[in-house]
């Protein structure tokens, strides 16, 4: 059996110790999931509302999130809920999930931060017609994470700061920022440099590319 798929069978059996509802099973061909009903409560541990989801794995787990998919069908399985044709729920945009899975991640940490947090916020649209915090989706979304990151809407200066970063020489605290603010380091974009100095050259060249590529961008 792949790696990630005994890594996720091993953690998915104790995930009960934690979260009662849900039920660790092995498919005929010996593929573990959980399935189960997701309570949500409130801050003051009220209950809110529940979700019925089964949680599979992927090979490249722990380094990917294992796919998630909501069982109890109240949410559409559209892009624009946040669900994927294949009716897998989607989390984050690649970059950011990327960032979050270098270290590999436990199927615990991923129910607390990940998936609880999305079937608050499909409660939040459900009550309120909106998501409470929505990144667009595909590239967009892609996008809008480096935007965020870098605190800047300037391709120029996010391309820039990604060359930069591939160069792995981290600036000395007290020096001025490399996106040329001349603010100290420390105090601008030390965060943005440590964040993104996980992505591999390769995947930092996979960005700058893409945003080299995007229609009407020009160095």
């Amino acid at each position: 059996m792949d790696s990630g798929i005994t890594c996720f069978k091993e953690e998915a059996r104790d995930i009960h110790k934690f979260y009662p509802e849900l039920t660790y099973f092995e498919s005929p061909e010996g593929i573990p999931y959980i399935s189960g009903e997701l309570k949500l409560n409130d801050d003051h541990g009220f209950y809110i509302d529940s979700y019925f989801i089964r949680i599979v794995p992927i090979q490249a787990y722990p380094y990917r999130f294992p796919y998630v998919f909501e069982t109890g069908r109240r949410i559409p399985v559209n892009i624009d809920w946040h669900v994927f044709s294949d009716g897998h729920c989607c989390f984050k945009s690649i970059p950011e999930e990327t960032i979050l899975c270098k270290q590999g991640i436990t199927l615990l940490w991923f129910i607390e931060q990940q998936v609880k947090p999305y079937f608050y916020n499909q409660k939040y649209r459900e009550m309120n017609g909106y998501f409470l915090h929505e990144r667009s989706h595909g590239k967009a979304g892609n996008l809008e994470f480096f935007r965020d990151v870098f605190k800047t809407n300037d391709l120029t200066k996010i391309l820039q700061g990604l060359m930069f970063i591939k160069g792995r020489k981290e600036p000395d605290r007290v020096s001025k920022c490399f996106c040329g603010s001349g603010i100290k380091y420390r105090k601008c974009h030390r965060e943005t440099f440590r964040s993104l100095s996980k992505f591999t050259d390769e995947e930092l060249d996979m960005y700058t590319n893409w945003i080299i590529d995007l229609p009407g961008f020009k160095i």
